[in-house]
This record gives structure tokens, C-alpha cells and sequence, in this order.
């Protein structure tokens, strides 16, 4: 026995998820079925058996509770995998048994039908499933090899990337959907059926969870009357409903429909989906500032097209958001909704987040981690959960003050290639369990429901009230931003009664004399001549000596708009942002990129030391972070800076003593541009001489 469950731990998710590979490669090859629907629906069948085998072969069952359907011993797996006809044999006629007792049993299928595949390929799939136990409540074999068949499907058949299953899961929680409420579950952009499988992965748990005794007849009848999706793609739309299918063994109705989910006659006459009427909604729309709306009959029918009384081409996201708030009852629906970066951070996206706050009452944010839907698209993106409001509200003072639930995820699973990512044990070595901490998101808002820190639960995440939001300018939604901070006052050298009552908190901008950064310009570089001035980008300001291939002529018009003078800071606010530096004496008139912001000291209300010294601090670049937007590229601006509270301390001479540092550190950078542009001229020198 304790030879078995060391085997059976042993499959790891990393191991599963090959398996899973293997088996999808292996039919598509061979099986006498090789469209997507057809492979799902056959390995389903035997997923299906493998369930009711280890629900009724009560004698086989353990001291631990569980026997996988199908436990072979090393020997047995190298005769199955080489095909050997009578062991195969013996197995499948067990298998395909089995299988016509589970449809007497379940109804899942036509009485008629088998399982359409040679015993070779049976046999091939049993070894796959070796002493991996199928009805396992703590792990979804069946949706995890549904969501591997689902991405094999959507590269093979429709080049299409499809939404993280961890992504899927957790909007399923933060909706809190249930059917055995009403809830239904709507997504305006199935694609290839993430979010709506997500849903019958959702029930499943849920009836579980109740130790439901009729859990896949139940899923059945509760699925088919909430699960509703349409597509735009036809092609797509099959897969969506191969997959669904797939789990659910019949459908009488394609839960899948296609058509523009952008047009209001899309929605009318039979449709399953219609204005003001569904509980919840889940989607990833796409998304992307070179795929625009620009048909007018289109645009005329959303508010969110309209920006100063003009109707103007819209990215589909934006529009979407409006759409699927429509489709929502009043007061009560909810939708969760990925949404990129840009609109929950960006300036010119504020129109957009005025709308959502008038409209929805915000429940979660969710900042996805920057790998999320790589290595398909760099675009970050967030899931942002709202429920509709009765009315909209017009006057934010009018607005309720609502908590809201905020996280920042780490880990996704993935790296930026797509590679996945694992756990590591105490020893450095993996573990070979999938690296992400989206499970404790889920825990932490359950948590967060019954009125718990969930800060306890997931160290990135917390509660904000909408009050926060709307004390911001800006109304900036994303997590990252509303991330408390804590500033720490720790006891001085200088003086040992510091605490917060003896500093003064100032915007940055108020002891300073500008913060900036030119507009966009043509650069016309030149090749170097006497006098030619160096332009130098956001990637050399941390150097100590400047090689740059980069200059501009000493009389260009435009050259006084980029020219930096010695003492001012400098702050990289596009790409790399937050990198903090000062201007040395020697680099003082040269020209600098638009991508960095200049910040003019004023000495006479702070030490312009003291002022880079807290900007470099760990607070600061955190306060520097959270004013990040994008979604694919990173930005900063000069208010968002001028905006961070700087900590003043009433004692002068906490603030000499780091200002006497910081001109030491000044002087010394000096010195070593110097000398190292001396040792590099020196040695140029002598390269040209021995040659």
C-alpha cells in the first residue's frame, strides 16, 4: 500500500499535464476520430468510465480512501505502451464493459454507442492514466484535460491564445456564481470556452462540496440551463463547444451560439442572451489600440464612443465593458471582466472609469501578473468584477461607499515564453507543482466575505473603500495603486524621540521648482564633430561614463527643450521606470530624451541631496510604482510624482547628515567619471599608437 501512494503523489501536476500532451498527440495521429470534437468526446467517454470504475470497485478500495481505475506495474505499462494485443486485450474488453454499465447507470451518451477507438489506442490511454485518480476532489483531472485539449485545439484549429485557467477559475470565485441560486453565467466573447468552462468546473466544486450524491447528473441539467456563450468566429465557436461537450457528454442545444456580440439585433428574436436580464457575465474581449470600431451605426449605440459630444473609433474592449453591463439585470448582475492595464491606470482612460463608477458598483481588482498572456501578447491586463447598479448615479457625492477587494497576484504559472514555472522544495530543487498564488487569492476573498483581513489569508491582497478611488484625481482602479503602504519611522541616532508627529508630510511637488519632461520630437542626429552636443536616453542616465553614438547639432532650434543643467534629478518614466539620478557636472548642457522626467530642485525649501536620497528609498520607488500605467509599456507621469507625500523631519540635522552623505556620494561620482574617461581616452591612445 505505501507503494502505491508514493506513485500516485507522484504524479504531479507537471506530470499530469504531460500526460494529458501525450495522450491529445497520440490520437491525433492515430485515432480513427481527429477533429477536436471528436478526440474530446472519446477520451471523455473514457474519463467518464474510469469515474464510475472507482466509484463502485468498493473492494479494491484502501486505507486512504481512494483506487485509481487503472494501476499497472511498470512491466504492464512497457507491454502496453509496445502495443502487446493479449494484455491490451484483456484490459479493454474490461474498459469498454465498464463503460456500457456507467451509460446504463449515468445516460450520458446514446445506449448504442461505444467507445469509438481501437484497443490499441484505449490501451494507450489507460497507461496515460496510470494511478492517477480521476474523481479526485482535490484535483480537476477532468477539467485539466479539458483545458490542455482546449489550447492544442485553439493553436491547431484557430491560431487563437485562450485565457489562463487560473484566470477563469478565480473570476468564478470573485462572481460568486452558483446556479442552484439562478445565477446563469453569460460571456459575450467565448472564444474557445474558458470562462464557460470555468463555470461547469465551478459547479462541479460546488455540488462536491455538499457531498451531492448525483454530482454528474446534476452538473448536467444545472449547466444546461445557465451556461450561455456566443462568438463571433465559427470556427472558434465549434471548439468552445466541442470542449463543453466534452464534459457534459450531450448537448441538445449548442451552448456556443455565434454572432456579433457588438450589435444590438444580435440579441434579439430566439437568442439566448438579452439586455438587462442575466445574473452573471465573464469575458476577455479582445483587446488593442490597432483594432479599432469605426462603423457609425456601431458606435452610435454606446455611450462610451461619445467624448466631447463627438462619436470617435473605439478600441473593442472599451466598448465591450458597456455591453456587458447591459446584458446584466439591474441591481443584481455581475461581470467579471479582463480589462488591459490602460484603463484601469492610464489618463486618457479616466472617461472610461468615470463611466464604470456611475454605472457598477466595483466588487474586486485584480492586477493579472505580466506574464499572463505571454508569450501571445505582451498587453498586461487586470479582472475587474462589478455588479450593476439599479440606476446610474451622475453625482459622486451621491455615490455609496463600498468596500472593495483588491490583489496583486505574483505568479501566474507560466514565464514570459510560455515555459511553466514550478514550486521549489526546501532543497532548490522543483518540485514539479505548477508556481502560482492565485489559489490563495480565491481563499483570501472568501475570507474577505465573511469580514476578514485578507491580508492574512494572501499577503498581496486587501480591501480599499470607493472613497479611495474617488479621493484620487485620476480614479485610478488598478490594485497596484491602492496597495497600502506603510511608511516607518525607526528611532534616530540624532534624535531618539523621532516619530511621525515630528516630520511633515509634503507633496513633492510643493519644494521643488518644476517637474517635467519635453515633448516628442524628430531627432536629427548627426555624426560627431567639436561641439556636437551628446543626447543621451533613460538607459544611460545610471552610467558613470557615457558612450553614446547619439548627437545633435550645437545650433538646433529645438536643442534648449532637451538640454539638462547640473543638480537636477532625473527620472525614467517610460520602460524602466523609477530609475533615479542626478545630473553631474559634466554631463551639464547635454540633451536628453523625452522619456525621462527632470526635476528642478528648489534649495531653498529642500537639500536637493535629501530630495534624490528619498527618491531612491524603497517607500519612494514604491510610491513611484504605484503610479505605473500601460498596458504595454510602462508610464509614469510628472503629476503622479509631484503628487508623492515627501516625510520632512523637523530636526535640521537628521537632514544634514544625509545631505553631507549624499554630497559625499556627489563629489566621489565626479571624480570617478573623470577618471574613468581619463583611463579610456589613455588606453584609446595607446591602441591607436601600437597599431
Amino acid at each position: 500500500m505505501k507503494k502505491r501512494t508514493e506513485v500516485l503523489t507522484a504524479v504531479s501536476t507537471a506530470d499530469l499535464h504531460q500526460r494529458i500532451y501525450r495522450l491529445y498527440d497520440h490520437l491525433y495521429a492515430n485515432a480513427p476520430v481527429r477533429t477536436p470534437a471528436g478526440i474530446g468526446r472519446e477520451v471523455g467517454k473514457i474519463l467518464h468510465t474510469a469515474m464510475y470504475a472507482e466509484q463502485n470497485r468498493k473492494h479494491m478500495f484502501n486505507e486512504f480512501g481512494f483506487s485509481p481505475a487503472f494501476q499497472f506495474s511498470n512491466s504492464d505499462v512497457k507491454r502496453l505502451v509496445c502495443y502487446d494485443e493479449l494484455l491490451s486485450n484483456e484490459i479493454v474488453k474490461v474498459v469498454r464493459h465498464e463503460f456500457h454499465q456507467m451509460n446504463e447507470r449515468w445516460d450520458f451518451y446514446p445506449s448504442e454507442e461505444g467507445i469509438n477507438l481501437s484497443n490499441a489506442d484505449i490501451a494507450f490511454a489507460c497507461v496515460q492514466l496510470n494511478y492517477i485518480l480521476i474523481s479526485d476532489k482535490n484535483r480537476d483531472v477532468f477539467g485539466d484535460t479539458l483545458e490542455v485539449f482546449r489550447g492544442q485545439w485553439a493553436k491547431r484549429e484557430s491560431g487563437q491564445f485562450f485565457t489562463d485557467q487560473r484566470v477563469t477559475s478565480l473570476a468564478m470565485v470573485l462572481l460568486q456564481f452558483d446556479p442552484r441560486k439562478g445565477d446563469d453565467l453569460v460571456d459575450l466573447c467565448a472564444g474557445t470556452g474558458g470562462f464557460l468552462l470555468a463555470g461547469l468546473n465551478r459547479i462541479r466544486e460546488l455540488l462536491e462540496e455538499t457531498n451531492d450524491q448525483d454530482v454528474e447528473r446534476n452538473l448536467i441539467e444545472l449547466a444546461t440551463k445557465a451556461i450561455k456563450g456566443q462568438e463571433i468566429d465559427v470556427a472558434v465557436a465549434d471548439i468552445a463547444n466541442a470542449t463543453l461537450s466534452v464534459r457534459l457528454s450531450r448537448l441538445h442545444k449548442p451552448f456556443v451560439t455565434t454572432g456579433d456580440s457588438l450589435r444590438v439585433e444580435t440579441f434579439s428574436g430566439a437568442s439566448q442572451i438579452h439586455f438587462n436580464s442575466h445574473l452573471c457575465a465573464a469575458t476577455n474581449p479582445p483587446f488593442g489600440s490597432k483594432i479599432t470600431i469605426k462603423e457609425r451605426a456601431v458606435l452610435n449605440r454606446f455611450e462610451l464612443a461619445v467624448a466631447g459630444n463627438r462619436t470617435s473609433a473605439r478600441s473593442p474592449d472599451t466598448l465591450f465593458i458597456e455591453q456587458n453591463v447591459r446584458i446584466l439585470k439591474p441591481g443584481d448582475g455581475r461581470l467579471a471582466i479582463v480589462v488591459p492595464y490602460q484603463i484601469l491606470s492610464g489618463p486618457q482612460a479616466l472617461y472610461i472609469r468615470e463611466w464604470i463608477i456611475r454605472h457598477t458598483e466595483i466588487l474586486a481588482v485584480v492586477d493579472l501578473p505580466p506574464e499572463t498572456f505571454q508569450p501571445h501578447t505582451g498587453t498586461k491586463g487586470a479582472l475587474l468584477v462589478l455588479k450593476r447598479r439599479p440606476e446610474p448615479i451622475q453625482n459622486d457625492h451621491a455615490l455609496p461607499d463600498n468596500a472593495i477587494f483588491i490583489a496583486t497576484p505574483r505568479w501566474i504559472g507560466h514565464d514570459r515564453r510560455g515555459n511553466p514555472v514550478y514550486e521549489k522544495n526546501n532543497d532548490g530543487s522543483f518540485s514539479g507543482e505548477i508556481l502560482s498564488d492565485f489559489k490563495e487569492v480565491e481563499l483570501a476573498y472568501e475570507y474577505y466575505l465573511k469580514g476578514g483581513n485578507p491580508s492574512e489569508i494572501h499577503a498581496k491582497s486587501n480591501r480599499i473603500r470607493l472613497r479611495d478611488v474617488l479621493d484620487d484625481p485620476e480614479k485610478r482602479l488598478n490594485a497596484s495603486f491602492h496597495t497600502p503602504r506603510k511608511l516607518a519611522f525607526s528611532t534616530s541616532r540624532i534624535n531618539t524621540t523621532s516619530s511621525p508627529e515630528s516630520w511633515k508630510h509634503i507633496p513633492l511637488r510643493d519644494v521643488v521648482k518644476k517637474i517635467f519632461y519635453p515633448g516628442r520630437f524628430k531627432r536629427n542626429y548627426v555624426d560627431y564633430y567639436p561641439g556636437a552636443v551628446p543626447f543621451l536616453g533613460g538607459s544611460n542616465i545610471s552610467q558613470l561614463t557615457v558612450i553614446t553614438d547619439k548627437w545633435l547639432r550645437h545650433d538646433d532650434v529645438r536643442l534648449e527643450n532637451f538640454r539638462v543643467q547640473t543638480g537636477w534629478i532625473l527620472i525614467t518614466r517610460s520602460g524602466s521606470t523609477g530609475i533615479v539620478s542626478s545630473v553631474p557636472y559634466s554631463w551639464d548642457g547635454y540633451a536628453m530624451s523625452e522619456h525621462i522626467i527632470r526635476i528642478i530642485p528648489n534649495p531653498e525649501k529642500l537639500d536637493p541631496g535629501y530630495l534624490e536620497a528619498f527618491l531612491r528609498t524603497d517607500y519612494a520607488q514604491q510610491e513611484l510604482a504605484k503610479g505605473i500605467f500601460g498596458s504595454v509599456i510602462d508610464e509614469i507621469t510628472p503629476e503622479h510624482i509631484g503628487s508623492i507625500i515627501i516625510p520632512i523631519p523637523e530636526n535640521l540635522e537628521m537632514i544634514t547628515e544625509v545631505t553631507k552623505k549624499m554630497k559625499r556620494a556627489q563629489s566621489a561620482r565626479e571624480e570617478a567619471i573623470a577618471s574613468l574617461t581619463d583611463s579610456v581616452e589613455a588606453m584609446n591612445l595607446l591602441l591607436m599608437d601600437s597599431h
